[in-house]
């Protein structure tokens, strides 16, 4: 995928520009416009374009996880890197339509979808994109605290757990009661971040802001009400050390194609 730094140059000014260009037809339940500036198509606003074997791969998802024509309106698809509850990288696309969001497990070398996960609008509490902080109860994310904050991603917070429970969050239910308190509250949370930008992290910050103003519109479009905001959020890696070297190795990512 591909950036290009005059939107980073440019910073809120444009980005308050590009929030404007698709809320605004988003209020008129103009979907095509929304995806008309969402696909940036003259470089207007610099925003992740596909390669070419990446937008197959998009393509080839929209087909298979939207077969019923008309159902759903398509404002985009990113190839992302999500990130799990053991704090593992994985390379999925990530497809954002006026009622759903789909995470998709796509084999680029076969070019088939391996599995979907789909989450409705409604079922989304808020959104949060921007920097991350190094947990500071954590040594693994103490020792690789730098990398962490040099990061920044995107966090969707939905009503039902979407994946399975962390270690981290097991420890805590488990060590609640000898401690005399009660469970702690849980957050079902799940992470994104740009795909193959760990050398750049300000294709990061450009990721996330794009992401932040289509889930403003497809709010929108929906009728859904949920926050997008801004926000420094705390970064565990419950895997610890194996999640760190698994990440660094690249072993999440599915094919080399991509």
């Amino acid at each position: 995928e591909t950036y290009s730094s005059p939107l980073r140059a440019k910073g809120m000014e444009d980005f308050a520009q590009l929030v404007a260009e698709v809320t605004e037809p988003a209020k008129h339940g103009d979907g095509a416009k929304v995806r008309e500036v969402l696909r940036d198509a003259k470089r207007t606003h610099f925003l992740w374009q596909a390669s070419g074997t990446q937008q197959e791969g998009i393509d080839k998802c929209i087909d298979t996880c939207l077969a019923e024509a008309g159902a759903e309106q398509v404002l985009k698809g990113w190839a992302v890197t999500s990130v799990n509850e053991w704090g593992v990288d994985q390379e999925r696309i990530l497809l954002l339509t006026d009622k759903k969001v789909y995470r998709i497990k796509f084999d680029f070398d076969s070019k088939t979808v391996q599995s979907t996960k789909a989450v409705a609008l409604s079922e989304i509490l808020r959104v949060e994109y921007g920097s991350f902080k190094a947990a500071k109860t954590s040594l693994t994310t103490w020792v690789w605290k730098k990398e962490i904050e040099q990061s920044q991603g995107f966090r969707i917070y939905t009503k039902e757990r979407d994946g399975n429970k962390s270690i981290n969050e097991m420890a805590r239910q488990q060590l609640a009661p000898v401690l005399g308190e009660a469970p702690p509250e849980v957050d079902f949370v799940r992470e994104y971040r740009a795909l193959n930008a760990e050398d750049e992290p300000w294709r990061e910050e450009v990721f996330a802001q794009e992401l932040a103003a289509a889930f403003m519109a497809a709010s929108i479009l929906s009728s859904v009400s949920f926050d997008v905001r801004p926000a420094a959020m705390d970064k565990e890696v419950p895997g610890g050390v194996f999640s760190m070297f698994y990440n660094s190795l690249g072993m999440g990512k599915y094919s080399a194609k991509a």
